[in-house]
Parts: structure tokens; C-alpha cells; sequence
């Protein structure tokens, strides 16, 4: 996790290699289907409401305890790269950009999310630990025999 810093106070950068096909890791993020088994916000269970998964299109995903996450995609280039606004708790309803580089390593992929707009040092480490968790989910999901994520 990139700190925040004097050139880029309200940017958070994770880095993440998953061993699984960057085409795979790629479609974990846009079919609902692999996204409410491992995007799962603090722990809480996620229905996806609304996915339109490409330019122009939003979605919109809704928590255990009643509240939202929304956004509208900004770029898809598959299976390369994937950037979307994000609006929901921890940015206290104000829309935050997220950007999702999928690097093909070879038998692996390596991830580089880049979460940027975040208003509050509190919003960039509430955001760093959720991500974290999340890509560990994402992981047990890639690791699953017989999903095709």
C-alpha cells in the first residue's frame, strides 16, 4: 500500500498478484455473479442491484445493511484495465475514482487498484484496509477449483 503523500494526499495505490489468468481475474470484476461471492465491504454480504458493464454504464450494489454502492464505468479495455467512479460509506457519499490495471505476469496477474479523490487521510486508510481485505477474497475466489470467475 502506497501511503499518501505531499504530491498525492487523497491517492491510494495496491499492488496484488493473483495465480489466475489475467482474463479471469479480469471478469471477477465485472460479472455479478464472482463479484458477490468476494466483494463483500467489511465482511457483509453484497447483492448486485444493477451492472451494466461497459463505458457509460453504472452499477449499483447493495449491502446487508441497507446501504449502497454506486458507480458509472469509465473505461473497460479487456482483460486490461477496468476504471469506475465509487460512491458509497467510506466516501461519504462523494463520488471517488477507482482504476484497476490487470498485468499479465504469465501464469499469474498482478493487480494495481488505484483509488484516488479519497477527501481524508481516515477515508485513504479505511479504503487501504477494506481493498486489502477485499483482494483477499478476491484470492480464495481465484483459488477455488471449478469457478470460472
Amino acid at each position: 500500500m502506497t501511503p499518501p503523500g505531499p504530491e498525492n494526499p487523497t491517492t491510494l495505490v495496491l499492488r496484488r498478484t493473483f495465480a489466475a489468468a489475467r482474463a479471469r481475474v479480469f471478469r471477477a470484476w465485472i460479472e455479478p455473479d464472482a463479484l458477490e461471492r468476494w466483494l463483500k465491504p467489511r465482511g457483509q454480504s453484497m447483492n448486485v442491484r444493477e451492472l451494466d458493464a461497459r463505458v457509460g454504464g453504472s452499477f449499483q450494489f447493495e449491502l446487508e445493511n441497507g446501504s449502497s454502492i454506486v458507480g458509472t464505468y469509465l473505461i473497460i479495455v479487456p482483460p486490461e484495465k477496468l476504471s469506475f467512479t465509487w460512491s458509497s460509506g467510506i466516501t461519504e457519499g462523494r463520488e471517488t475514482v477507482v482504476t484497476v490495471d490487470f498485468l499479465d505476469r504469465g501464469q499469474t496477474t498482478e493487480v494495481v487498484l488505484t483509488h484516488e479523490r479519497l477527501n481524508t487521510p481516515q477515508q485513504w486508510e479505511t479504503a487501504g484496509g477494506g481493498w486489502t481485505k477485499l483482494f483477499q477474497a478476491l484470492e480464495s475466489l481465484l483459488a477455488s477449483t471449478g469457478v470460472d470467475a
